[in-house]
This record gives structure tokens, C-alpha cells and sequence, in this order.
């Protein structure tokens, strides 16, 4: 076992090229604070799993198979927000327009197959969120969030995907063990 799992909506190559694009054209100049996550490793969480061997991650993923019950649709990446709040942010997001409510369904099902499994529930509410950049120590980042374009980039949401972290070279990489198709 190495790294954490999650299960998310995993973006396609040319989403990720497309709110790069979005990204560089919206932004204000300012570098963005933290650690950047790798384009290659965006992506949109429905459910953090920590640090789970391969039993678990099975048995998630087969219990997500067996009971998710949900159509694909779209969703679109707009906008930027922080964690825990801009004045003290340790994430930096792109937010998730959501008007159809296609996520909050599929976070809750993938949340009941987790506790299904015997995981622990989840602590905090879904928010539909593209994580950016990690910051430490925390920052005021109210500025740069308010100084940013518009900017909306589609993403397809047609599967669901577990994933798991892994240390490379270049910090961590994502790996797919797994994904459950949407009707």
C-alpha cells in the first residue's frame, strides 16, 4: 500500500489543456501561492478514502459498481475559492458550476458505499472543487481570487474513477485503479 485513494471525476486531456489555457488567459500576474497541483493530476473528489490497502479499494470499488445509480452529464470549472476561507487559505480551488445538482448525488452514493465497506463517514460536506494549489502556512489569498477573469471550462462527468497517490520524482502522481461508467 502506498499513498492515499479517492474516488473522483477525472478530467480528460483536453479538459486539463483547456482550463490550463482558461487559467493563464484569467490570470492577473501574480504567481499562485503553494504547491501547484500537476495538470496531470486535476481531477474533482467525491470521496477521500486515505491511506487504504488493496482489500479496501476492492471492496469500494466493487460496492460503488454494484450500487451507483446515476446519469453522465457536465459540469464547468469557473472560478477560484479557498479552504478553509480566503483569509486563511491552506487550498486554493477552482470552483464547480453545477446548476443540473449531477454531483452532490453521485458524492452521497459513493459516500454510502464507503461506509458500507466499513470506512469511516466523511467529516466534511461535499464541495464540488478542482484543488489548485496546497498552501503552507496558510495565506490571504482574497486578493488574488478577486483579481482573477472569468473563466468556464465544460467537464465531462461520465465516470466515476478510484484513484490512488503515489511518490514519483516530481512529488506524487495519480494512478487510476479503477472506474464505474455513468448510465
Amino acid at each position: 500500500m502506498t499513498g492515499n485513494a479517492f474516488l473522483a471525476v477525472d478530467l480528460s486531456t483536453d479538459e486539463r489543456h483547456a482550463l490550463s489555457r482558461a487559467l493563464d488567459e484569467a490570470s492577473p500576474g501574480p504567481r499562485v501561492p503553494g504547491k501547484r497541483a500537476r495538470p496531470e493530476n486535476w481531477h474533482i473528489t467525491l470521496r477521500f478514502l486515505g491511506p487504504v490497502d488493496e482489500v479496501v479499494t476492492d471492496r469500494v470499488l466493487h460496492e460503488v459498481s454494484e450500487t451507483l445509480d446515476a446519469r453522465a452529464g457536465r459540469v464547468v470549472c469557473a472560478g477560484l475559492g479557498a479552504f478553509p476561507r480566503p483569509a486563511k487559505a491552506t487550498v486554493l480551488y477552482v470552483g464547480i458550476d453545477d446548476p443540473a445538482e449531477l454531483l452532490p448525488p453521485i458524492a452521497a452514493q459513493c459516500e454510502a458505499a464507503c461506509r458500507d465497506v466499513g470506512l469511516e463517514p466523511q467529516e466534511r460536506p461535499f464541495v464540488g472543487h478542482l484543488t489548485l494549489s496546497r498552501i503552507r502556512p496558510p495565506t490571504d489569498v482574497t486578493r488574488l481570487i478577486g483579481s482573477y477573469g472569468e473563466f468556464a471550462v465544460p467537464v465531462r462527468v461520465a465516470s466515476v474513477s478510484l484513484m490512488r497517490t503515489t511518490p514519483d520524482e516530481r512529488g506524487v502522481r495519480y494512478t487510476e485503479i479503477g472506474s464505474i461508467p455513468l448510465g
